[in-house]
């Protein structure tokens, strides 16, 4: 039997990479219009690819508009392939709800113009969540086709295999082994050869010499190159068929690959190609191979191709940005504006809502959010970030402004929102034009005294007051009148270098740069050495970290000497850390310089009444290149594993190696993605350190179980082909002078200690409360109920995610996920009333109602482990 092979043409698009956006643009309205032209002219091309994506339909017609009927026509007969995805996201750094807002973005779009292709594509992204089949299924994809993120499973795992996500959905899974441009421009050698020119004030850009003519093909060449494929890949692939991505990364359409493929056919009978769709060719394999190997976990090795973990740090400031945009999103934006549209009936901001999370998404373009691109792209991530913050953190505002409708009489109220699906109790900081002032908790008469901590100026004279808010509704919020005492309250200040409440005791010692000795009160245990800053050299590029090959230098924060003030009041204290490193100026030679700078930091150590939260805020002024700096916990914990919060799930990961790598591309990954906090016990002490925005961490061997935080790298180049971490470049050598961070930085961290498991002792619900912020404001009047909740869920192993209004009805959506393994029945309580709630799939599609009956407000159902839910409430 001859052997099949399928040609799937395509382009990979990076929105924006060593070129910026509208540069891309330029040349993407050469391919799709080429594509047009071919795909009109041509009937043998059966269909052109565009990379699992819809924003590039967006970005085309935005300059051409009078195309969008011949684009309907072509996407609406699968002739031109966009979706399911929005844009080619990265999963380590993006929340759970961005992975599913962007499938439902892309779905939605899509469908505008003719639908989308139902295969989860994610050819380059570095590394797979474990929960991404689950995800998938959720938008009645099945298929998923991937390049990055094997390791040694290579070895028994063939190319076609089922990958199964920890509550047990499983997709029908390609791994693209030799790439996805694995029969780009078939027959045609340097394809990728190029122009590069300077404009006069010295703007640098590329052109590809194949945009403006395509060689024709040496066919033979083409043969070979497909026979090459055939001997590579065949043993390995069940289905016995050959997958040629007929494309690479900014590729045009090829125009002449039907003359390769009616060549081959007709004079090499050994082989039958086939022009077709991915979406077609999955559709036949996975119908034709049925026991295929199964894999579960994550997809986060680098035998075959680079996993780049250097990208969870790179440019830290994007992360930043990105985890304040998403949380001001999902947490605030979204429920408060389903608040006022059930309880005032206001118009849910639908429109805004999806400009935010448009500007976010084209930020979360894997090349955009890695922070591994130029330097003007990435200036331009920092503004789209802020349009979407200015937009969510404002609809936010307004949408707790419309729940405001009476005043008792002439004075100021503090509304407090909690975002979680618990009731939460906890230190909250507002500013406020005086001092001298106090509370009344309208819910229940009681008088609070507050304190002052800060000074700010914005506008006018602000102080920074503070309080313990306790017993803040699930989902709802409570009013405080603000009445005039008699004189402030500030914090008083103390000769020793220590602070306590019922659960630590902690001392500062400047003599060995402020570093933290903790006591836990609750179980004795003394804790040494905790918040020492750690630098060391990073001769790497923005895609990994890399020493110096010369022996490099690390320097600690303990071995300088810092100023630190103590701050004691009743329901908070604080230390108050300045310090001043010296370290390396810059790399030179693969040696860190002898040359020093300064390297200021200033910290502060917050603890509060009540809590077992030990809050830290770090500033960092950076005036060194080239190093990494990360702050560093001995836990002295005997463990061999770390425990880290992803998307929809609790992750544990080796604190060694999981291989050798002797013949892996890049070496087997030591630090780790996480999303709000990573967690090391030994079976009875356990320690959780919580973070805003910072999704990298390393855990090793120190004696014990030492948690590393990385804070950021500093490094001058995208790419670099001198690395001890990986082999070859992994882009073009553009010197990335922004991304050496060599600005203000600011870093917030918690650490919560603990005995037991993670889930037993609930200490993730306090990792959760530090990273979803209560959100506050002041207002002149109040709402007509002095406390409110409108969700309540429980038990607090189901951790609510959205709080939304469905996309297409006028119904509100509740999604909240199983964090443990084990079954749960799980109640839902809601402050609104409704008629019935139907069980949705993650594209919002109604599957079943599980609830009936007029002026409802509570449904139970039974949710298994580590299962995502979705539920309509019909108002």
């Amino acid at each position: 039997m001859p052997i099949e092979g399928y040609v799937v043409s395509h382009t990979h698009w990076d929105r924006e990479w060593y070129l910026t956006f509208q540069e891309y643009r330029m040349r993407l309205l050469r391919v799709i219009d080429k594509a047009i032209r071919v795909l009109t002219n041509n009937p043998e091309y059966r269909a052109f690819m565009l990379d699992g994506q819809v924003s590039v339909i967006e970005d085309y017609l935005d300059i051409n508009r009078e195309k969008e009927e011949i684009i309907r026509y072509l996407v609406s007969s699968k002739k031109l392939i966009i979706g399911p995805w929005y844009t080619q996201m990265d999963e380590a750094l993006v929340s759970g709800e961005s992975i599913i807002r962007n499938l439902l973005i892309g779905h939605r779009i899509g469908l505008k113009y003719g639908g989308v292709m139902k295969v989860g594509y994610l050819p380059d992204t570095f590394g797979h969540t474990p929960q991404l089949p689950q995800i998938l299924q959720g938008f009645n994809i099945d298929s998923f086709i991937f390049m990055r993120g094997t390791g040694d499973e290579e070895k028994w795992l063939d190319t076609e295999f089922y990958w199964e996500a920890p509550d047990g959905s499983r997709v029908f899974t390609i791994h693209l082994e030799r790439g996805y441009c694995n029969a780009n421009m078939l027959g045609i050698k340097n394809s990728y050869a190029s122009t590069i020119y300077r404009a006069p004030e010295g703007w640098f850009t590329v052109f590809l010499k194949i945009y403006e003519s395509e060689p024709h093909p040496d066919l033979e060449e083409a043969y070979n190159r497909i026979k090459s494929l055939y001997e590579d890949l065949y043993d390995k692939t069940p289905s016995k068929t050959l997958l040629l991505m007929n494309g690479c990364d900014h590729m045009p359409p090829q125009e002449y690959v039907t003359e390769v493929i009616n060549h081959i056919n007709s004079c090499h009978s050994e082989f039958v190609l086939r022009h077709t769709t991915l979406e077609d060719y999955v559709n036949l394999v996975k119908n034709r191979v049925k026991n295929l190997k199964l894999f579960k976990g994550e997809l986060r090795g680098a035998r075959s191709h680079p996993l780049l973990v250097g990208v969870l740090s790179t440019r830290i400031y994007l992360k930043q940005l990105n985890y304040r945009s998403q949380l001001l999103l999902e947490k605030y934006a979204e429920p408060l504006s389903s608040i006022a549209f059930v309880k005032e009936k206001v118009k849910y901001p639908k429109e805004l809502l999806w400009k935010a999370w448009k500007l976010i998404l084209e930020n979360q373009a894997h090349d955009s959010i890695y922070g591994s691109g130029t330097d003007p792209l990435h200036q331009e991530n920092e503004t789209r970030f802020l349009k979407a913050i200015e937009i969510a953190s404002n609809i936010a505002f307004e949408k707790l402004g419309s729940l405001i409708k009476t005043s008792d009489e002439e004075c100021d109220y503090l509304i407090i929102f909690n975002p979680s699906s618990w009731e939460r109790t906890e230190f909250v900081k507002f500013l406020y034009k005086k001092d001298n002032v106090e509370l009344i908790d309208l819910s229940s008469g009681e008088k609070i005294s507050v304190r002052k901590i800060d000074d700010l100026k914005y506008w006018a004279n602000f102080s920074e007051l503070g309080f313990i808010a306790k017993n803040i509704p699930s989902v709802g919020y409570k009013v405080y009148k603000i009445v005039e005492s008699n004189e402030p309250v500030f914090l008083s200040l103390s000769d020793n270098n220590v602070i306590e409440n019922e659960f630590y005791r902690i001392e500062a010692e400047p003599r060995k740069g402020g570093e933290l000795r903790i006591i836990d009160k609750t179980t004795g245990r003394v804790y040494e050495g905790f918040n020492v800053y750690v630098d060391e050299g990073d001769a790497g590029d923005e895609y990994n970290y890399s020493p110096p090959k010369e022996k490099d230098v690390k320097i600690l924060s303990s071995s300088f000497t810092a100023d630190v003030k103590t701050l004691i009041g009743e329901v908070v204290s604080i230390l108050d850390i300045n310090l001043v490193m010296k370290i390396p100026s810059h790399i030179e030679d693969q040696k860190r310089s002898e040359n020093t700078v300064e390297l200021p930091i200033k910290t502060k150590v917050y603890l509060y009444k009540g809590s077992r939260r030990i809050d830290i805020e770090t500033i960092i002024d950076n005036k060194a290149k080239d190093h990494r700096l990360r702050v560093r916990f001995p836990t002295s914990f005997k463990t061999d594993k770390s425990i880290a919060d992803y998307h929809f799930y609790v992750i544990e990961r080796s604190i060694k190696p999981v291989s050798k790598g002797e013949d892996w591309v890049e070496k087997p990954p030591t630090t780790h993605p996480q999303h709000y906090w990573v967690g090391v016990s030994d079976g009875t002490y356990s320690l959780i350190v919580a973070n805003k925005g910072l999704p990298e961490y390393e855990v090793k061997d120190e004696n014990g179980a030492t948690i590393y935080l990385t804070l950021f790298r500093s490094v001058g180049w995208l790419s670099r082909d001198d690395l001890v971490t990986r082999r070859g470049n992994a882009g073009p050598q553009i010197p990335t002078p922004d991304a050496q961070c060599l600005r203000k930085m600011k870093f917030e961290y918690s650490l919560i200690f603990h005995t037991y498991d993670w889930l037993k002792s609930k200490a993730y619900k306090d990792a959760r409360n530090f990273a979803e912020p209560l959100f506050i404001a002041v207002k002149e009047r109040r709402p007509e109920e002095n406390k409110k909740s409108f969700i309540k869920i429980i038990p607090d192993e189901l951790i609510l995610t959205a709080f939304k209004k469905a996309e297409d009805r006028d119904w509100l959506l509740i999604r909240f996920y199983n964090i443990s393994s084990n079954e749960i029945k799980g109640k839902i309580i809601t402050g609104f009333k409704y008629r019935e709630v139907w069980r949705a799939n993650l594209n919002e599609e109604p599957i079943y109602k599980i609830l009936s009956g007029k002026n409802s407000n509570e449904v139970t159902l039974t949710v298994r482990g580590h299962e995502i839910v979705t539920l309509l409430f019909n108002l």
